[in-house]
């Protein structure tokens, strides 16, 4: 065993002595989810895990981003396990205090490392590597889960749906294009104790020539607009170009049968949407349900979307942004933009079936729903 995978090994296990796991979080913070997003949920759970036990003091540091004395750390997590966290680098020692370096949140029965979020200490690289947010938890309710052989989460980030696929995929691929994800991927591998997941630098499927899945999942970077501020959420491409790139690639990366499903955004302007979208996916060899969860103006979709993580935008500056925003969408003709899944599935003949059904963010289909559409058609 490396002298690495000893320090995983030995901070989980101080971890687990600690009672830093998912139901005794939950139970006191007095909530479903084990995540932390906002300033406000922070000033909350800050309140309920007051206390110098060794739960309080670790739910402060590693959930709550929040330093605490260096003498209550090594309490909680023992003299071995303290060293292992500073070594992996998730915590640091400054003066009498220890400091976060990332946070571990709790999704699923998987811990999983990403980077500072909220406060002061949580200024937004490009490459800043989220934990599991929103759009990534609505994807893994409406994943398919079954048994296959080989899947692939396409754009993993710091590889939370990855390990989710682990449980009922004899071998797992992650890719992503940010190293910064990918040492979080590699890490929360170890975490959690999985051994058959690899992670791989590649541009969509550029790295993956020649290569098959049975499944394939992906929250991919579909904000739609004139910027590329983060490479976890925007596009980058014109208009929709980037979903486009990724649906028509697909059907020679699925084995026949195989299904792929991507949470993403396109565009409406003055072309009828189904023929475009059936154009795509018909040209990778496909069938596809299309699962429309939102449909939103411009305007509306530029005012969620433009300000990202990070810093409330001051009103000038939210504004210039604005303008700028639907000036981008006034000359690539954007009139409103669309949230949903795109869910494929490979089949090399016959006629292929296309379909868009409504839904909503609030009751998606789960992935046992939408499996049964695939068998009845």
């Amino acid at each position: 065993m490396t002298a690495a995978a000893r320090h995983v090994t030995t901070f989980v296990e101080a971890l687990a002595r600690g009672g830093y796991d998912e139901a005794n979080l939950q139970a006191r913070l007095g909530t479903p989810d084990a995540r932390l997003s906002t300033d406000e949920q922070r000033a909350l759970w800050l309140w309920r895990a007051r206390g110098r036990d060794g739960q309080a003091v670790l739910a402060r540091l590693f959930l709550l981003e929040s330093a605490v004395p260096a003498a209550e750390a090594r309490r909680a997590l023992g003299a071995a396990g303290f060293a292992a966290a500073v070594a992996l680098g998730v915590a640091r020692v400054s003066g009498a205090k220890v400091e976060p370096r990332v946070q571990l949140g709790l999704h699923g029965g998987l811990v999983i490392a990403g980077d500072l979020e909220v406060g002061a200490a949580s200024a937004r690289r490009r490459d800043h590597a989220a934990g599991p947010n929103t759009a990534t938890l609505l994807l893994e309710r409406m994943t398919i889960r079954r048994p296959v052989t080989r899947a692939l989460d396409l754009g993993c980030g710091g590889g939370y749906l990855a390990l989710r696929l682990a449980a009922h995929a004899g071998d797992v691929w992650g890719t992503d294009v940010s190293p910064r994800a990918l040492r979080y991927a590699r890490l929360n591998a170890a975490l959690n104790g999985v051994g058959h997941a690899r992670f791989v630098a590649s541009d969509r499927f550029a790295a993956l020539r020649g290569r098959t899945f049975e499944l394939i999942t992906g929250n991919l970077p579909f904000v739609i607009s004139p910027e590329t501020r983060f490479t976890f959420r925007d596009a980058g491409l014109r208009r929709d170009g980037f979903l486009e790139s990724v649906v028509r690639a697909t059907g020679r990366h699925l084995s026949e049968g195989g299904i792929a499903q991507y949470l993403a955004q396109w565009v409406h302007g003055d072309e009828d949407e189904e023929p475009r979208l059936a154009r795509w996916v018909r040209d990778a060899g496909c069938d596809a349900l299309i699962i429309r969860l939102e449909r939103e103006p411009a305007d509306a979709y530029a005012c969620r979307w433009l300000a990202g993580p990070g810093r409330p935008l001051v009103a000038d500056e939210r504004a210039r942004r604005m303008a700028r925003w639907m000036a981008y969408y006034e000359r690539a003709g954007i009139r409103a933009i669309s949230t949903g899944l795109f869910c494929l599935r490979r089949r090399a003949r016959g006629r292929h079936v296309f379909a868009i059904e409504p839904s909503s963010p609030a009751a998606p289909p789960s992935g046992a729903e939408i499996a049964g559409w695939f068998d009845a058609v």
